[in-house]
This record gives C-alpha cells, sequence and structure tokens, in this order.
C-alpha cells in the first residue's frame, strides 16, 4: 500500500521520508483501528448468537436495543475513518497552488488506460459509437451519451478505465425510427432482451456479425408534460404495479428460468409493458413532444434504486453539445452534472467499483479467439 501511495506523493514540497513517517502513522492508526473494529464485531456475533439461542428470553430486546446500535455505531467509525484518510491522501496528492478539486480531476486524467483484452473491446465500442453517431446524424436522430460514458466523457475524455459496456439515452420516438432504419440494414442490428433480474427490456445496438461483441446499452425516455416529483413517483409505483403483475402471472413462469429472453418479441412479457406505457399517457405522466417541458425516465428501464431523478427539464438536455470521446465527437446533454448527480453523486469521488464492476463482456474470451481477431479487424479498417 506504501508504495502505491508514494508514487502519488509530490517530492518537492516535502521530503518522501518525512511523507513516509507520516504515511507509517497513519498506517499504524489504519491497524489499530482495524483490531478494536475487530474486537467489536467479535462482540457484536457473541451477542446475536446469545440471542439466537433465546438466552433469557428477550432476544428482540437484545437485537433492537444493543445489536442495532452498534452495527450503526461501527459503520460510522468506518465511514469516518475512510473519510479522514481520503482527506490526508488528496491534500498530499495535489502540487503546491493547486486546489483539492484541480488534484481530483488530474488524478483521473492521468489514470492509465486499460490494456489488453478489455482495452481492445472499448476501441471496437469507441469505433461503433462513431458508426452509431453518424448514422444518427444522416437519419436526423437525436441521443446523448448517458452513465458511465458520459463520466468517461468528462473525467477521462474516453472510457473509465475499467469500464466495458457504452451508455446511451435515447427519446421513444427516435428508438423507433431507428429500429425502423436498422431493420433493413446489414451491418447493424438491434436487439430486445427481457431482464428478469430486474423487470426490463435491454436495448442493443450492436453490429450483425456475432463475432464482434461490441454493443452500445440504449436507456428510453418518455416526453412528459410535468417535471414535478409527484409526477415521477406516480411513474415508479406504476412501474412497480405492473412488476408485481408480472410476478403473479403463472404463463411468465418460463421467464424465471431463462432470465434472459432474447430472440423474437415475448408478447406475453411485452404486453405488460404496452399496458404500463398506456397507463402512463392515461395518467397524464408522459405526453407528445409538443405538449413536452421535460424527459421521464422511462418504464422500459430498470428500477435499480439507483436512479433518484426520473424526469429533467428539457432545457438540461437539449441542445446537445458536442464533448470528445475515445477521439470521436459525441452527443452530450448540455447540462450533463444533472444527470450524473441524480444517480452518482459527485464523479471526482474515489470510484467503488474499480474491482467489483461487473463484467458485460467475458475478458478472457477478448485475449485470443475470433473475437480478438474480429476486433482487431474492425479497428484496423479506419
Amino acid at each position: 500500500m506504501l508504495s502505491k501511495i508514494k508514487q502519488f506523493l509530490p517530492g518537492s514540497s516535502r521530503s518522501l521520508h518525512a511523507m513516509h513517517n507520516d504515511i507509517q502513522i497513519l498506517r499504524d492508526d489504519i491497524i489499530r483501528f482495524q483490531q478494536e473494529t475487530q474486537q467489536q464485531i467479535e462482540r457484536l456475533y457473541k451477542r446475536v448468537e446469545t440471542a439466537d439461542n433465546g438466552i433469557n428470553m428477550n432476544i428482540d430486546y437484545k437485537f433492537d436495543c444493543r445489536t442495532i446500535p452498534m452495527i450503526e455505531s461501527i459503520a460510522s467509525d468506518i465511514d469516518a475513518h475512510d473519510e479522514h484518510m481520503k482527506m490526508f491522501a488528496w491534500d498530499n496528492y495535489r502540487k503546491p497552488s493547486e486546489s483539492i478539486q484541480d488534484a481530483k480531476k488530474r488524478f483521473f486524467r492521468e489514470l492509465p488506460k486499460a490494456e489488453g483484452g478489455l482495452r481492445l473491446l472499448q476501441l471496437g465500442c469507441g469505433k461503433l459509437l462513431g458508426e452509431f453517431d453518424a448514422l444518427c446524424k444522416d437519419n436526423n436522430i437525436d441521443y446523448w451519451i448517458n452513465f458511465g460514458t458520459l463520466i468517461g466523457a468528462i473525467r477521462h475524455k474516453g472510457f473509465i478505465p475499467w469500464d466495458d459496456d457504452t451508455d446511451l439515452g435515447i427519446m421513444r420516438d427516435d428508438l423507433e425510427r431507428l429500429q425502423e432504419i436498422v431493420r433493413s440494414d446489414r451491418r447493424y442490428k438491434i436487439t430486445v432482451v427481457y431482464d428478469h433480474y430486474v423487470h426490463c427490456r435491454q436495448i442493443r445496438f450492436l453490429y450483425n456479425d456475432e463475432d464482434i461483441p461490441c454493443f452500445l446499452d440504449l436507456f428510453i425516455y418518455d416526453w412528459a408534460p410535468s417535471i414535478d416529483n409527484d409526477s415521477a413517483e406516480k411513474q415508479r409505483k406504476l412501474r412497480q404495479t405492473m412488476v408485481e403483475e408480472m410476478e403473479t402471472d403463472s404463463e411468465l413462469d418460463f421467464w424465471k428460468n431463462e432470465p434472459y429472453y432474447s430472440g423474437e418479441k415475448n408478447f406475453n412479457i411485452q404486453k405488460y409493458f404496452d399496458s404500463c406505457l398506456e397507463r402512463s399517457k392515461e395518467a397524464g405522466l408522459i405526453c407528445d413532444k409538443k405538449d413536452a417541458v421535460g424527459i421521464m425516465w422511462s418504464i422500459d428501464n430498470l428500477d435499480d434504486g439507483k436512479q433518484r431523478q426520473w424526469v429533467y427539464p428539457i432545457e438540461d438536455l437539449y441542445p446537445t453539445q458536442q464533448i470528445e470521446f475515445e477521439g470521436e465527437q459525441l452527443k452530450a446533454p448540455c447540462n450533463p452534472d444533472i444527470f450524473l448527480l441524480s444517480r452518482y453523486g459527485n464523479i471526482y469521488d474515489l470510484p467503488k467499483d474499480i474491482n467489483t464492476h461487473f463484467e458485460h463482456v467475458n475478458h478472457d474470451d477478448l485475449e485470443s479467439g475470433n473475437a480478438n481477431n474480429a476486433i482487431r479487424k474492425l479497428i484496423a479498417s479506419d
């Protein structure tokens, strides 16, 4: 850990020897804190075990009055200690006369790119993004980069080094036009996968060549006549009702055994999305473009609890701006902060998903074989 921290520390303001001593003290504090925390956890386990065995007939009392406050206290101590460590690290990382915020931006900007198969996949997705942008421009279709792709553009001018997927936002009417265009296109296709785990329609734009694993995730938005939170909450509840109805329908039992259902459009699943969409229209939550003042997160998308804002003013999206991403100039919201803040908070906080980011493509398969050859050929075609 010390060697990794030291490579980022400035050598001009203080001697590395002095900083090493400071870090050694910090490390000792961390070890002592971890030991104290472990002791508290062991005592906690003993109390839970006692409660579980029903000793003294006061299980509820012990859990509610003793265990929960202890868990909350430990969590609070860990969070505070984590913040102290980050404050120390950023203060020592920044250059003289450089603000903490500028230091954070420099840190992310200077992170090395991905390597090997992951980087190859990213370059292939970047190529697909450029072609998607050209296709949309030729057909007057709007879109914008979203989520991790938007973070990557702002923070890294390309992919987040550990990211392997590409996220775009698109209005429903534009998606329907795009689907019609691609239907007769030999190079591209748009697929729909019904995801039972999160009860959503996963829409992807990709190459027809199945050896190329690159894809773009398309998240649907609808036009909204209002931007108040009450409308967004009603939309969310409509979707929750849809999910509850799906779960009680015996005709969808097959979906549990095939949670990523793909292939032809499945009426038994699709009818619920269609019905929910009609309810949303009837309730006045979504509308035609001419009557809209905002855009609404669609009921087709997942609701994982992380999307805290479901409706946005039109003026925060349009007119879209051009932003660099892996050497391409792509469309982005004119106010990207509002789209990112509602899901991620401060994008310059140290990320938690470096080692836990979900792999959408098996990275081992990218190191060699058909996928490796196909992507290399795709990139070389420039």
